[in-house]
């Protein structure tokens, strides 16, 4: 692994950690009033952009390979095997173990399971939480962002394989653009913000925004005078947008700094400035010849390791969270002590079940890639 692969596996363990705060303290937060652990929680509400920091890295590694691949043999063969080795083993093997025991885990949801298994198998669960009269059991609601990169996944080969570079480069752009717009006129023109915050956070087009800042970025890499200009900018940019977004959140409060809820400032501009500071950051760990206490955050270790078992992180920890919630809860624990110990065991139990899944079943799935080289 060189240096550059270690920086983006740490960029993706911050995502990771982030979505797992979210979810895992939000929960935390019903045993105690304390105050301060109150706070503090509101404060993971911000964990949301850890997905947008997952696409924008999804959608610059993607077009990175296939800009390398598309004149080599078995360029959409070889691609969509790699990708569903990756992807499709961990993931439909969670979702039949959590459907076999949903009549214990969740039996509300047993009624649904027939309705909501098409969507499952076909990756479009994101469009179940806009539907009305379905719903998307918490064991399984964090299966929505996989299911919007499944969609990109589908059509981006494609468009790039029968693409120019320059054709790539505007539909990126047209795409940011209509998104901006799109929920400029959604906050203006519609009467329920709380549906509005909702639909632009699970809908596929609107969310292929973040991808594209990625594949941008991969493009731009393409050109040699593009790269020189991001080489300069990259980290000004990364600085100013974080501190747009930083800002965004706090004129959010005192409500909570999430666009799902009711949100009108991040709604319009929150998912844009994760996606601008994310694409600036990987640009400038990409292309920066120095060594900086950021390149040396985003190696630490710890970050790496969260990095590299990410997918089962992700996939598994609601199902922890949720689990330990419920023994907790019914055995009467209360108080900050439990506040502490409940975080501490779902992010245990999780980062210790994803260690097992990756070495006795992820890797081994994706040793077989070998089978599937590019020449």
């Amino acid at each position: 692994m060189n240096e550059r692969t270690k920086e983006l596996d740490g960029l993706r363990g911050i995502a990771v950690i982030l979505v797992m705060a979210l979810h895992i303290f939000k929960r935390a937060d019903i045993f105690t009033a304390n105050g301060t652990l109150h706070f503090i929680t509101s404060l993971t509400s911000v964990g949301w952009v850890g997905v947008d920091i997952f696409f924008v890295l999804s959608g610059f590694l993607i077009t990175s390979i296939l800009l390398k691949t598309r004149v080599k043999a078995g360029y959409f063969k070889n691609f969509y095997m790699r990708r569903a080795l990756r992807i499709f083993p961990l993931y439909f093997v969670c979702v039949a173990v959590i459907l076999y025991f949903i009549p214990r885990l969740d039996p509300v949801f047993v009624p649904e399971i027939p309705r909501v298994i098409p969507f499952l198998v076909l990756y479009q669960q994101n469009w179940i939480n806009l539907l009305d009269g379905m719903w998307l059991t918490l064991y399984l609601s964090v299966t929505w962002s996989l299911a919007i990169e499944e969609q990109f996944y589908l059509v981006w080969p494609a468009v790039v394989y029968f693409s120019r570079k320059e054709t790539l480069v505007k539909m990126s752009i047209w795409v940011i653009v209509i998104s901006i717009l799109a929920r400029i006129a959604g906050v203006l023109f519609w009467d329920d913000i709380g549906f509005v915050s909702k639909f632009f956070f699970y809908n596929t087009f609107t969310r292929f925004e973040q991808l594209a800042f990625g594949a941008l970025l991969a493009i731009g890499f393409t050109f040699t005078e593009w790269r020189e200009r991001l080489r300069t900018i990259s980290l000004p940019i990364f600085l100013v947008s974080l501190i747009a977004f930083l800002i965004l959140c706090f004129i959010s409060l005192p409500g909570i700094p999430h666009p799902i809820y009711d949100n009108v400032p991040l709604t319009l501009g929150g998912y844009t400035a994760a996606s601008v500071f994310t694409a600036a950051l990987i640009g400038y760990l990409m292309l920066s010849s120095e060594k900086t206490i950021i390149h040396n955050f985003f190696q630490n270790k710890i970050l790496i390791f969260f990095g590299k078992h990410s997918y089962s992180m992700y996939l598994l920890h609601m199902t922890f969270a949720l689990i330990l919630l419920d023994f907790f809860w019914k055995d009467g624990y209360r108080g900050w002590q439990i506040y502490v110990i409940y975080i501490a065991s779902v992010f245990g139990s999780t980062i210790l079940v994803s260690f097992l899944t990756w070495h006795l079943f992820e890797k081994h799935m994706l040793d077989l890639k070998k089978y599937f080289e590019y020449e």
